[in-house]
């Protein structure tokens, strides 16, 4: 299939190669060429602009970062819209604000077009090996168009609902998960700061009610080994966050226990710590508590 990727960030670059690994023809686009340069050496087509990669493809995935980016992506001029054709379908994978994702599909549905919200569950590496979950917005029949290749891509096709309802999930989905990653830092912080160690914490953790996601990834990954690898950035998560706010503001919801995480992750921007991976303010919490967060000897294997 004629596929196109605007947006060459850590995921869309993931998910390009495993296209290229399935066979599909690819085309690529991104705002600075360094990071098309690698496909076209690895036999992808580099688009000159957004208009170009839409009239090229059947279907384009957009990874970028913020509503803004797709608004422009999709409808602005020169965009995809300016592009498509009989056969086009826009599925968009970034975390955005919901009403901003139902007003660019929209537009592009009103055109005679087709796009769906595909946002994604799951890290770059999972991307390469086929095993994203993807929260899928979206007319029945458009999701159907899509499946096949989202299947290639991800273990888990979750359809959430009409237009919009994917994006919607996902930013209830990383409201929660963000604020456990903290809940989980700042109750490690406790611990130590008491005289626990932190192995046998976790070990107690993750084999109690309190198990999570985090205290089996990215604590004793990144945080207790001091080893801060590039990923998901505490910025975005503090945009996600703040879409998160905005969303419950919009419908009347409280969030008392959801509500402060993002006061964590603002310190750890005005610290310049934002473009650290969203498990950073493991530092702003060290910091605040007094505390080193490190493992006081390898974890059992």
């Amino acid at each position: 299939m004629r596929i196109g990727i605007a947006g060459l960030g850590q995921m869309g670059s993931a998910m390009a190669r495993r296209l290229l690994a399935q066979g599909h023809d690819l085309t690529v686009y991104n705002r600075s060429t360094g990071p098309a340069a690698e496909f076209a050496a690895m036999g992808a087509t580099v688009a000159s602009d957004l208009q170009t990669l839409a009239a090229k493809v059947e279907m384009v995935f957009t990874v970028v970062s913020d509503s803004a980016d797709v608004e422009a992506v999709v409808l602005g001029k020169g965009g995809l819209l300016s592009g498509a054709h009989a056969d086009s379908l826009i599925i968009d994978c970034s975390t955005i604000d919901p009403q901003v994702s139902l007003k660019v599909g929209n537009a592009v549905r009103q055109a005679g077009f087709r796009m769906i919200d595909a946002p994604i569950g799951g890290r770059p590496a999972q991307a390469e090996h086929g095993k994203l979950t993807f929260m899928v917005g979206a007319l029945p029949e458009d999701l159907e168009r899509a499946r096949p290749v989202l299947e290639q891509l991800g273990s888990r096709v979750v359809f959430c609902g009409a237009p919009s309802m994917g994006i919607t999930m996902k930013v209830v989905n990383n409201l929660l998960s963000q604020s456990i990653q903290l809940m989980d830092l700042e109750a490690m912080a406790l611990g130590m700061k008491a005289g626990l160690k932190p192995e046998v914490m976790l070990e107690v953790l993750t084999s109690t009610a309190a198990d999570n996601a985090p205290l089996r990834t990215r604590l004793p990954e990144s945080v207790l080994n001091g080893k801060y690898a590039p990923g998901f950035s505490a910025q975005l998560a503090h945009k996600d966050q703040g879409l998160g706010h905005t969303l419950a503001a919009r419908l009347g919801v409280p969030l008392f226990t959801l509500g402060q995480a993002r006061q964590i992750y603002s310190i750890a921007l005005s610290q310049g710590l934002g473009q650290g991976p969203s498990e950073i303010v493991a530092k702003v919490l060290e910091q605040l508590a007094d505390v080193e967060l490190r493992f006081t000897q390898p974890p059992r294997p």
